[in-house]
């Protein structure tokens, strides 16, 4: 996991994060700790944090749920910090989707993509295979 000494003063930029989760109950927690891991690294916190943890969670939640790829395939994360955005990238082996609106007669889940579209500055999904979810937060309000 990068820490603070991965943090180039110079250019602002951070070592990006990258981990591979096996498909199962425990990515989105392991994947919750390497975010809050990194921001509390790079001193960020408030709701920028929280923000970013609850979306990760939310995105591997969906990889773990709903991937057409095979169950022993990882699920890749990838997080990188510029000196304005936090841009992840989640993938795995699905064979993409193309998002579709949260039917709002639904009472149970379906609130992932959702949540992204309301708190994440841009987003976005690859319709192809493999299934690609992004999305960013400035790091400034």
């Amino acid at each position: 996991m990068p820490t603070s000494r991965d943090y180039d003063e110079d250019t602002g930029l951070t070592s990006p994060l990258e981990l591979a989760l096996e498909r199962n109950v425990q990515a989105p927690a392991i994947a919750r700790a390497a975010i809050s891991g990194l921001c509390q690294d790079l001193r960020l916190g408030g709701s920028l944090r929280q923000t970013l943890v609850l979306l990760i969670s939310e995105v591997v939640s969906n990889a773990v749920l709903h991937s057409s790829g095979p169950a022993e395939a990882p699920i890749t994360v990838t997080a990188n910090v510029t000196p304005n955005v936090f841009h992840v990238t989640v993938t795995d082996a699905g064979e993409g989707f193309t998002p579709s609106r949260r039917d709002p007669e639904r009472v149970e889940g379906g609130y992932g993509l959702y949540l992204l579209e309301r708190a994440a500055s841009r987003w976005g999904v690859e319709t192809t295979s493999p299934t690609t979810v992004w999305f960013e937060l400035p790091l400034s309000a």
